[in-house]
């Protein structure tokens, strides 16, 4: 089975993991996709211009494949953040990771399946990856993409509200969803459905940043801690 060099520590016997980010491009790709996290996106996915089947179509596309797993490259200025739809027959979820050329294995930043680990992302590191692409990155690369894919790997009971209901609007708004439903459904986006948002020790306490939660000692066990490096100038 085939497995991208940087995810071999990650993968599993009998189980490949292929670049997916074509599937993006599905009429129902986005409401599918925020759907697995905050239901109601699935079932009205109109305002994105997608019907119940669109839904339906992607929804296969992207938990129905057990043995070659999709997986969405987030590029860095160093390494990358992978979210991987762990289609694993029994214990199925969606792993967000972060790989390094510069350290070994995998880090888990979140998991979300039937017993979640997160999150991993505060409201500023959310940003900073979103808004990092390098233009010469294979993956998404497009801002507000990475934003609305990395959101459920997002926890922060800091984030500032009129920032957080402008940036989520605008990103919906890029990826199809009418204008009109725009404001509602960021509203929506900005509760997390599955866990309760720490508040962080401070600047750079999150998994990606070298830290951990205040008040979630899930991040205590998270190994491989690092920043969200700049490449030095001479740096490849």
């Amino acid at each position: 089975m085939e497995v991208p060099t940087a995810l071999a520590g990650y993968a599993m016997p009998g189980h490949g993991i292929v670049p997916a980010e074509h599937h993006l491009g599905l009429p129902g790709f986005w409401p599918a996709h925020l759907g697995a996290f905050w239901g109601d996106f699935a079932y009205d996915p109109e305002p994105f211009g997608a019907d119940a089947a669109d839904v339906d179509a992607a929804l296969e596309a992207l938990h129905d494949t057990t043995r070659v797993w999709p997986a969405y490259r987030i590029p860095l200025p160093l390494g990358q953040v992978w979210i991987v739809h762990r289609n694993l027959p029994g214990d199925p979820g969606v792993d967000y990771l972060r790989t390094d050329p510069r350290l070994p294995g995998v880090q888990r930043l979140a998991s979300i399946d039937g017993h979640c680990t997160g999150p991993g992302l505060s409201w500023p590191d959310l940003l900073a990856v979103a808004d990092a692409a390098p233009p010469d990155g294979e993956g998404v690369r497009d801002p507000d993409q990475r934003l609305l894919l990395l959101l459920p790997a997002h926890g922060d009971a800091d984030t500032p509200v009129q920032q957080a209901l402008e940036r989520l609007a605008a990103a919906l708004v890029a990826v199809g969803l009418d204008p009109e439903a725009a404001p509602g459904a960021a509203e929506r986006l900005r509760t997390h459905p599955l866990w309760e948002s720490p508040s962080w020790d401070a600047p750079g306490s999150t998994p990606l940043s070298g830290g951990s939660a205040a008040r979630s000692p899930v991040h205590q066990s998270l190994p491989g801690r690092l920043s969200l490096p700049s490449p030095s100038p001479g740096a490849p």
